[in-house]
């Protein structure tokens, strides 16, 4: 299942949806249009049909009436028969042939009629002799028609149908306004077959020839839609990633006024409240950090009070009393000073054990960068090194990463000054993505390397344990009379939501 679903997770790209129903809405829309096509002809078709054809009657016997009107005046017959001939005006023309005569006519018949009713010239003269009495047996109301003109004279077109036929009858007018006979007009119904089921073939064809394009350029324009918005929404969701891993400056430069606009807008507002949140939950733990080690300070300053003050009390009250003891009975004084010598065993054991919880002096004050600058600025005037300062910025920690490298650098420090015999020291501190880094590295004489091996320095020893509580680590790498580089690192602490 696995192999299969990785198999089509490209088709499930917005591009090839876009793509997919770009294809999709063309092929609809067409078929739709199909079927309104079909439906349209299937409930108006003959009726729009019949409408304009019998618009069409209408205009191209105005038409011809007046085309004629100059050669019949002129006694030109023949020219007369030539424009009777011409296929004019808006009716379907379809060719056909007429067997007498082998000359291509059209599905319209065309009459003059001279004033006393006989025929001067037709487009069908097999049908319509030239010389006789016109008549129109088959539809007498095309013959009542022309004889009424003819009697009335200028009476303007008039029109009637039959079923399959469309007639129209007008006058043939001269220059100056004098009848010159009758046009008779006759348009055979369209020969076209207006049927639903015989049209579906067709179009259905239509779509199919249709389709090798359509398909392409379905794909290729939903493909270039959907590059646009598929761009917008990669960065939106790089920069949601990037900020769900810790980037607070992340933001989407969207100005558009759609909904992907709209949504990267909304992310950046986000955004801006969590970078403005996380920053002050950052100033607020630092706070309570410091409020808690000053709440440290004050618990050890009542134990001082409560525990050592006690005991330096009764030290001092023994010895007063030995003093005063020694010339009378100098067995007494002997056990007063046992109680003393005790006394300040007890008293010592309690003050290192408030010097282990209790940090360094300054921390809290000025964080681990100031206070190591100071602590340094007071080792360089006191032992006269020259002290290279490498020490960028740190992210915030919790006071125990703090202690544990400042105790660090304060006892490699004393080790140089103890054992170096060393004129320069150098002091970097630098902070990478995963890790807080301490370097210390002097020129002076170095030691052997089974001393580190063997943990026989108490001081070293120390300072591993110290890290090793934070899962650090420290390396020291030393030859004797080539100086020593210790490093300590300490991981970054995860950020606490």
């Amino acid at each position: 299942m696995q192999n299969k679903k990785t198999r089509f997770n490209p088709f499930s790209g917005l591009r090839w949806k876009l793509a997919l129903s770009y294809v999709g809405v063309t092929l609809g829309t067409v078929l739709a249009l199909e079927v309104i096509v079909l439906v349209a002809i299937g409930v108006g078709g003959k009726k729009v049909s019949d409408l304009w054809l019998t618009y069409a009657t209408r205009e191209d016997t105005r038409l011809l009436a007046q085309m004629v009107a100059a050669p019949l005046e002129a006694g030109n017959v023949e020219q007369l028969t030539q424009i009777l001939y011409q296929p004019v005006g808006l009716a379907f023309q379809i060719g056909l042939v007429d067997t007498g005569t082998a000359t291509p006519i059209v599905n319209t018949v065309r009459v003059a009629v001279a004033l006393d009713g006989t025929v001067i010239a037709s487009n069908r003269p097999s049908q319509y002799l030239a010389g006789q009495r016109f008549q129109e047996p088959d539809w007498l109301d095309v013959e009542k028609l022309v004889q009424q003109g003819l009697a009335e004279g200028n009476m303007g077109l008039r029109q009637t149908k039959k079923i399959g036929n469309f007639a129209a009858v007008a006058p043939i007018v001269g220059r100056h306004g004098a009848l010159l006979g009758i046009l008779y007009y006759r348009q055979a119904g369209s020969n076209f077959n207006w049927s639903p089921m015989q049209l579906a073939l067709p179009l259905a064809g239509t779509t199919v020839v249709l389709l090798p394009c359509m398909v392409p350029l379905g794909l290729i324009f939903g493909f270039v839609t959907a590059t646009g918005f598929t761009r917008r929404l990669f960065r939106l969701t790089s920069a949601s990633t990037a900020l769900a891993n810790g980037h607070w400056d992340q933001r989407v430069p969207d100005a558009s006024n759609d909904e992907i606009g709209r949504l990267a807008q909304q992310f950046n507002r986000m955004a801006d409240q969590l970078e403005a949140d996380t920053t002050q939950l950052r100033a607020l733990a630092e706070s309570n950090a410091r409020l808690a080690a000053l709440d440290v300070r004050h618990r050890l300053a009542r134990d001082l009070h409560d525990g050592i003050k006690q005991n330096l009390f009764g030290i001092n009250l023994a010895i007063s009393t030995a003093i005063n003891l020694l010339e009378t009975d100098a067995s007494l004084a002997r056990t007063k000073l046992t109680e003393a010598k005790e006394q300040n065993h007890q008293a010592q054991a309690e003050m290192q054990a408030l010097l282990d919880e209790l940090g360094p002096a300054g921390l809290d004050e000025y964080g681990l960068v100031g206070a190591l600058n100071r602590h340094l600025d007071v080792f360089e005037r006191q032992q006269g090194l020259q002290i290279n300062r490498q020490i960028g910025e740190m992210p915030i920690l919790p006071p125990k990463y703090e202690q544990a490298l400042y105790r660090v650098a304060q006892e490699a420090l004393g080790n140089v000054a103890r054992h170096a015999h060393a004129s320069q020291v150098r002091v970097a501190l630098t902070a990478t993505p995963t890790a807080i880094i301490l370097q210390i590295e002097d020129n002076g004489q170095g030691f052997a390397p089974e001393v580190v091996a063997e943990e026989k320095s108490r001081g070293l020893r120390g300072m591993r344990e110290r890290l090793a509580e934070l899962n650090g680590t420290l390396t020291i790498t030393t030859t004797p009379g080539a100086g020593v580089r210790l490093t300590a690192s300490l991981p970054v602490p995860p950020v606490r939501g």
